[in-house]
């Protein structure tokens, strides 16, 4: 009985350490320079989405690859927090998009895999976003950055408004 405690007790610790170590690389981590990179699995038939918060003037460079999968293919989107295609590309392999961002907000990242009824992809991307916002120094302004600059990925699978026709 003793030991199960111990046990819960050490993952409970563990827990509690990974959220402190993620909060403190979200708070104070963040320059002028914030990379992520994800790798998922795309269904066949299916879009996926993910939305990338930026400020204003910050620009924004995405790479993805196809890692496995028939054709190696998939369709790409980025799409302004006010609706406007920034990015497209057509069963493709790979891409590198630079983006210089005129707006603050939400911006949508999508994979399309719609054109495969039976192959599904493992699709590698990197975001990395370079904020121009911080430039200059003050202590005051780190605290917009923290604000401004974090990385948020969502997924929505089942998007009701999907890019892709």
């Amino acid at each position: 009985m003793h030991c199960e405690w111990r046990m819960i007790s050490v993952s409970a610790e563990l827990c509690l350490l990974a959220c402190l170590i993620l909060t403190v690389d979200l708070t104070l981590g963040l320059g002028p320079k914030k990379d992520m990179e994800f790798t998922f699995l795309l269904s066949a038939g299916s879009t996926e989405c993910f939305y990338q918060t930026t400020a204003k003037n910050d620009s924004m460079e995405v790479e993805y690859q196809v890692i496995a999968g028939s054709g190696l293919d998939v369709g790409f989107a980025l799409i302004s927090p006010s609706g406007y295609r920034l990015v497209s590309d057509f069963r493709r392999s790979d891409g590198i998009h630079m983006v210089d961002l005129t707006e603050g907000g939400d911006y949508r990242l999508c994979f399309d895999n719609s054109f495969s009824k039976l192959s599904e992809k493992m699709v590698f991307f990197e975001v990395i976003i370079n904020g121009q916002s911080s430039a200059g120094g003050g202590q005051n302004e780190w605290a917009d950055v923290a604000t401004t600059e974090s990385m948020q990925f969502i997924v929505f699978p089942h998007q009701a408004s999907c890019p892709f026709p």
